[in-house]
């Protein structure tokens, strides 16, 4: 039989591949909207940390500016002849003189020894901080940022520069402390995204900030939570802006770190996580509702299919036995009819005896006689061979393509063995027998396919007859 003769006929309106295919589809469908909705909540968190880096590294550009400003107005005052020849009364007068005009609240000179003037303490004091950090700090840089540190009037910071002779041997230390709520207000008022704020850390993680009651404070950001200390270590170790997350009162925030490059300090921006989360709602929803519209869609869609496969079923199935109904007979004749390249056989077969097991046994097992012979047929021929319908009653057809005579008889003669089988199982005494009729269409020739059919039966009427005829003479 040629591959391109569909004997099993495509009965749906769609291929039947559809029924798998619209499930699968959903599937997918879903599995895609996730996805999607997973990509944009990572892109959310991937855009708010380059935007946050981008805003730290500017912040501290900004500081990095301002920082170097303070520096260079240290080191111009250093090189003038009076302070690096002074006495430390000299130097103290020199820098009551100049403190308004730099912009620093208060300037002070800090010798080799240790020994400085202090115009803030007490009125004015001189005190020897030869053994404390902060003139180790100063003693061995050129110029020194120091870590802010809290007055009664605000925060405030030291900028430490090198007092130099000409022939650079150092004399001493030039110092000028600046109050830091300038620079402070200033990163506040920064705009961060989702609600996020900006921070200046030192090493330890602490901060200076104005409470809520206008005071200011100085403390670590997360109480030193795992997390920032881990963070702050990597960076200060390697020197280079990191992004991460750190927890503020308890909640998870994307941080950006940027490291100032003038003082032992970096820039940090917080976004709180939750609000980068709140952020893709809209979008969660958007998603929702696609997702529920694309199911629905294929909802409505599978169960068309399936009312179309229920409907074709009922049409093409005969509505009693396992075979093709008379309509599936008609439609596949009629798709074979122009195919004179190809040879067609039809065979006719009718049981023997039907109406004597209705009137004897009843129509129920006349309905089973009729089951296990389309059951038969159907096993024989369905498939490779042919399609099996029944035409009407207790009459069947068997259309086959590109079969030869021998084929047909050997299936035929496969037919009759499965009966007596089936005999023996019937629970009343009566061989299921069957007459049957053969017509072939050779390849070319132009006969109709109904005059074959025509054909097929008279062959099974005359087989028939033949028969009753042997049955009369037994008796």
């Amino acid at each position: 039989m040629e591959k391109d003769i569909k004997l099993k006929l495509r009965l749906s309106r769609m291929d039947r591949s559809l029924l798998v295919a619209v499930p699968v589809a959903m599937i997918l469908v879903f599995f895609a909207l996730l996805a999607m909705l997973s990509a944009y909540q990572r892109e959310a968190v991937v855009s708010t940390v380059r935007v946050s880096h981008t805003l730290a590294a500017n912040q501290r550009n900004q500081l990095d500016v301002y920082l170097v400003g303070r520096i260079e107005m240290l080191k111009l005052l250093a090189q003038q002849p009076d302070v690096y020849s002074m006495n430390l009364e000299r130097q103290r007068a020199f820098a009551a003189r100049w403190t308004a005009s730099s912009g620093f609240s208060h300037l002070f000179f800090v010798d080799n020894n240790g020994q400085g003037w202090y115009p803030l303490e007490n009125g004015g004091t001189y005190r020897n901080q030869a053994g404390e950090q902060f003139f180790q700090d100063i003693s061995t840089h050129d110029d020194f940022v120091t870590d802010p540190f809290l007055k009664d009037d605000g925060p405030i910071t030291t900028v430490c520069v090198a007092i130099r002779r000409p022939d650079g041997a150092r004399v001493g230390t030039l110092c000028g402390a600046f109050y830091l709520s300038n620079v402070q207000n200033v990163i506040d008022d920064n705009q961060v995204i989702y609600g996020g704020k900006c921070y200046v850390l030192d090493k330890e993680g602490r901060h200076i900030s104005l409470d809520g009651d206008n005071s200011w404070s100085y403390d670590s950001l997360t109480g030193g939570s795992d997390a920032e200390v881990a963070l702050l270590e990597q960076v200060y170790e390697s020197g280079d802006d990191l992004d991460g997350e750190v927890k503020i009162d308890g909640a998870d925030q994307y941080a950006s770190i940027a490291v100032l490059s003038k003082a032992p300090w970096v820039v940090m921006v917080c976004v709180p996580a939750a609000e980068v989360t709140r952020s893709t709602v809209w979008m969660e929803r958007a998603l929702f509702v696609i997702a529920v519209l694309a199911l629905l869609v294929l909802f409505a869609l599978a169960h068309i299919l399936r009312s179309w496969q229920h409907s074709d079923e009922i049409l093409y199935t005969d509505p009693l036995c396992p075979c093709g109904s008379r309509t599936a007979m008609q439609q596949l004749l009629q798709k074979l009819e122009p195919r004179r390249d190809v040879s067609v056989t039809v065979l006719y077969a009718d049981l023997n005896r039907f109406k004597y097991v209705n009137d004897t046994f009843g129509h129920e097992q006349g309905d089973l006689l009729l089951i296990t012979f389309a059951r038969v047929l159907s096993r024989v021929f369905d498939g490779t061979l042919g399609f099996t319908a029944r035409a009407g009653g207790d009459e069947f057809v068997v259309i086959m393509t590109e079969v030869s005579e021998a084929v047909v008889l050997e299936a035929w003669q496969q037919v009759e063995l499965e009966l007596i089988e089936e005999s023996r199982r019937l629970p009343y005494c009566y061989w299921i027998t069957s007459s049957h009729g053969v017509a072939t269409r050779a390849a070319g020739e132009e006969k109709s396919l109904e005059a074959l059919v025509r054909e097929a039966d008279q062959a099974m009427y005359l087989c028939k007859q033949k028969f009753k005829k042997e049955m009369h003479d037994m008796r």
